[in-house]
């Protein structure tokens, strides 16, 4: 039997520097056409971690996560840090996962990272925790947090779409929750999109990619049995504006319903920017869903639907 799961509490951390598109181009000696094409993409301003690392990214949602939700650290049964960056995880032979555990007490989490889905890997990663809960009846909660740190500036394009910023989120995720109880969740992967988008703009990956987000949407709200019309809001990855829009059109969902708000103001921050939209929607009538969204560079995407 699969479990009732909700997001009973999430938050997230950005770094205080706030860089825009034109500054970095200009600083990186990108092409004029470069910073011009991620302004029509929705992308001004990013967050750039400025010699925070990871850890100290994840530690401090961790730390107002804690502290919103009064959850004692004893009470946390599992941890999974989720990433994209591979500057992001602790090299052996020490544990990231088990650094968080040690340094806010999680004594009796089990903890590991999962990363295979790049930026789709936090909304992948509910799949994971779902199984946990069904195999293991005694577990209550477990931490979801992600975290990423740019190392190298140069390295933030991707293509047109975006720029890789920094951040972290953390998230609850709870047995028997009431507050955005999980549906549905689904994931997609093709080994067509291996070189990423860092190093190949092959027109045909943009035409897989947009088709297969309407496919994964419209099989989520088939796992729970909801319509399109049904969904309040969709929460978006924080890459290319104007492809989202072409995709709510061909999907007829008012372009209203995207809760874009963040593109510009925040940017792509990897892994976190489902979580950070669903910390920051206020005013939702319950009841009707919200969409989750995320894609990951080699092809792969997430989509999760929650019941606020």
């Amino acid at each position: 039997m699969i479990p009732d799961l909700g997001i009973a509490h999430v938050a997230f951390h950005l770094p205080d520097r706030v860089d825009d598109v034109r500054s970095w181009a200009k600083r990186t000696r990108q092409k004029t056409a470069t910073a011009r094409n991620l302004e029509h993409a929705g992308m001004r301003h990013f967050r750039n971690a400025d010699g925070q690392t990871a850890t100290g990214l994840a530690a401090s949602a961790i730390q107002r996560l804690l502290l919103a939700s009064g959850a004692a650290p004893e009470t946390v049964d599992g941890l999974v840090y989720v990433h994209t960056l591979q500057g992001s995880i602790a090299p052996p032979p020490q544990s990231l996962p088990g650094l968080l555990c040690e340094r806010f007490g999680f004594a009796n989490a089990d903890a590991f990272s999962f990363a295979q889905q790049h930026c789709a890997s936090a909304l992948g990663a509910l799949r994971i925790i779902r199984a946990m809960f069904i195999a293991r009846p005694h577990m209550e909660r477990v931490l979801l947090v992600g975290a990423d740190a740019m190392p190298i500036e140069s390295e933030r394009l991707m293509q047109g779409e975006g720029i890789l910023g920094d951040g972290a989120f953390a998230a609850f995720i709870e047995r028997g929750g009431v507050a955005n109880r999980l549906l549905a969740v689904a994931t997609h992967a093709s080994g067509l999109g291996w070189p990423g988008v860092l190093a190949n703009n092959d027109p045909r990956l943009a035409a897989q990619s947009f088709l297969a987000a309407r496919n994964l949407i419209r099989h989520t709200l088939q796992q729970a049995h909801r319509s399109l019309d049904d969904i309040q809001l969709v929460l978006p990855h924080h890459l290319d504006l104007p492809a989202w829009y072409r995709l709510l059109d061909s999907l007829r969902i008012p372009r209203i319903r995207l809760f874009a708000q963040n593109f510009s103001r925040i940017g792509h921050v990897t892994v976190s920017d489902a979580f950070i939209n669903l910390a920051q929607c206020d005013g939702l009538v319950p009841g009707r869903p919200l969409l989750l969204f995320a894609r990951g560079v080699g092809g792969f995407s997430a989509a999760a639907l929650l019941c606020p």
